[in-house]
């Protein structure tokens, strides 16, 4: 038994990739990008219900700039394709369209090879038939200038190392190191870390205290120096911030003064404790609010230039690491660093990230709390089910072509005629609104006023919310279950030894309750897989008709929103959920019936 349980936990593996591969095909085939639906019809300019930045941040953290399969990029130059975006991104619409019409009067110049190769590959629609049409150009220019940027968003990190080379090169004017320093905006958010996270790292601080530093570089000489006096002043100070917990201490942070700013600076970049750094950078943080300066405008003065172009130089260096990774290294990306590989990952560990949705909400927890709302009503509806279908279809059984069995099959086709989305709405037609019973309420699983309950009522209250919705989820399978269950206790009595323990002179409720039931409990387990999944599944129509947020609800809005991340979650837990439920199925196959036994596959294996 031990190892058909061991067995079957060994196949569990390659079924859920299999469910992953269909789910992951699915999801990409699937129109439309689940992120700009949030940015609206201008999100390509930041206006939408969130900004650009927001999107970009999103759109790395689910790993949706990376190829689906196989990832290429270590391997590829995009210095002449990056090297085009920087200049399109850089020029205004009216140098554009100039240009359009000089590549269009001589296609086959060996000069202009790079742009229109480069121009074709960032899959502007249309873009044979505009480039051709010259009252085009002007819209088509816009086009450009969006996909240019787009193509630099896609190709992230991949693009950096050959724009900063082309950025440290003398031969490179200041328009051009300004397209560069636009592409590497584009193609890298946040490049700068000036805090620790929430639980500071050791190995966060050689980026945090190298971003003050590059800042410190140039602020230093416009910076006071602070008296003796003053030092001890802020030391004591600050040894006392220490000790604050996290809500005091941003409170304190408000009433730093920036002229102390020297003080903060000289105690990151000392050599202190993780936990003074942590809090020097927290300071410095409240104080400057751009430390540097890493974009610039289209007319840029040229020190405006080269001081951003300093910036990504030092960011360049403090993430080399990232960006020239060892060729090994390269190797394993090639299908480690993909979209599919990614979600594997976050599945496999149960690190489901956050939703794709505005809110950012952790995936486990809005699962978690659906399940919690769903878990409760599907478990009663469960036992309401077995507790009235087993013994209705027994009776039935056993009072074969009498007015009992008539009656109960007669109840049994009307229940599994009406469908649940009906019943739900006659159940709240009838008992909830209108000039009928007003029973029950209408919506939701609890009071307003609930939270201030004792106990016992809260328990009452909850239990009369969830009254029509158990009743509901009911209706339909418990007409299926109690069908199954009088033909299958059909088949039973009318077997051999059914009528030989009748012979015998048992008492026909022995009979039935002990040997009939038990043989015929097998097929009725069999419907027992279902059990875990619908306890984990909830139902859509139920919940949606009461107001409840479930599973169900939650599965569909996820739908809807194109909420991947939760989408895959739902999708891994249902699998897991459905196979454990046939193991344990066949599990509870042993108890029910001693003649079934794995042993005796596992000693012919």
């Amino acid at each position: 038994m031990l190892s058909y349980i061991v067995r079957r936990l060994i196949l569990i593996l390659p079924t859920l990739f299999g469910v992953t591969v269909v789910s992951f095909c699915i999801m990409q085939l699937a129109p439309g990008d689940p992120l700009l639906m949030q940015l609206g019809a201008t999100g390509l300019a930041g206006q939408g219900t969130q900004t650009r930045e927001a999107y970009l941040i999103q759109k790395r953290d689910l790993k949706l700039d990376r190829p689906l399969i196989i990832n290429l990029r270590y391997f590829r130059d995009y210095s002449d394709p990056v090297r085009q975006a920087a200049h399109f991104l850089i020029s205004g619409e009216a140098e554009i369209i100039q240009e359009l019409e000089s590549l269009a009067a001589a296609p086959n110049d060996p000069d202009h090879r790079a742009a229109l190769r480069f121009l074709r590959s960032l899959g502007i629609p249309r873009f044979r038939q505009r480039f051709a049409d010259p009252a085009e150009h002007p819209r088509l220019a816009k086009a450009i200038t969006a996909y240019a940027r787009v193509y630099c968003e896609d190709l992230g990190i991949h693009g950096v190392r050959p724009l900063i080379e082309l950025l440290g090169r003398r031969d490179i004017d200041a328009s051009e190191k300004a397209g560069i320093i636009h592409a590497l905006n584009a193609m890298v958010v946040q490049p700068f870390t000036f805090t620790f996270s929430h639980v500071p790292k050791e190995s966060e601080t050689p980026y945090v205290v190298g971003a003050w530093r590059q800042w410190w570089r140039r602020a230093e000489p416009l910076t006071r120096p602070l008296t003796d006096q003053r030092r001890v002043e802020l030391e004591d100070r600050f040894r006392k911030m220490l000790a604050l917990g996290r809500g005091k201490l941003f409170e304190e942070l408000d009433y730093l003064d920036p002229a102390d700013t020297r003080f903060y600076i000289e105690k990151l970049l000392s050599a202190s404790a993780l936990q003074e750094k942590f809090l020097a950078a927290l300071a410095l943080r409240r104080l400057v609010r751009d430390p540097l300066r890493l974009d610039v405008p289209a007319r840029a003065p040229n020190e405006w230039i080269e001081e951003a172009a300093d910036n990504w130089l030092v960011h360049y260096e403090l993430n080399r690491s990232l960006y020239e990774p060892p060729l090994w290294k390269r190797g394993l990306y090639l299908f480690t660093d993909t979209q599919y590989a990614h979600m594997v990952w976050r599945l496999a560990t149960f690190q489901f990230g956050r939703s794709a949705t505005k809110t950012r909400e952790p995936v486990a927890t809005k699962i978690w709390n659906a399940v919690l709302v769903s878990a409760p009503l599907m478990l009663m509806a469960e036992l309401v089910i077995y507790l009235i279908a087993i013994p209705a279809g027994i009776a039935a059984a056993v009072y074969r072509n009498t007015w009992v069995d008539r009656w109960i099959t007669l109840k049994l086709f009307l229940l599994y005629s009406i469908p649940p989305f009906v019943a739900g709405m006659l159940l709240l037609l009838f008992f909830c609104y209108g000039d009928y019973l007003k029973w029950f309420p209408m919506l939701g699983l609890h009071s307003p006023d609930a939270e201030r309950y004792g106990w016992w009522r809260y328990l009452a209250d909850y239990l009369w919310h969830a009254f029509l919705p158990v009743v509901c989820l009911s209706l339909f399978s418990l007409a299926g279950l109690a069908m199954y269950s009088r033909t299958a206790m059909l088949d039973v009595i009318s077997q051999d030894y059914i009528r030989t323990a009748r012979a015998k002179g048992l008492a026909e409720s022995k009979v039935v309750l002990k040997h009939a039931l038990r043989n015929a409990l097998i097929p009725i387990l069999t419907l027992f897989s279902s059990f875990l999944p619908a306890l984990l599944g909830g139902s859509v129509l139920v919940e949606y008709i009461f107001g409840i947020h479930g599973m169900g609800r939650l599965s569909w809005e996820s739908i809807e929103q194109k909420d991947y991340p939760t989408l895959m979650a739902l999708i891994y837990i249902d699998a897991i959920a459905v196979l454990v439920s046939i193991l344990l199925t066949d599990i509870v196959y042993t108890v029910v019936d001693p003649r079934i036994s794995f042993a005796s596959q596992d000693g012919r294996r």
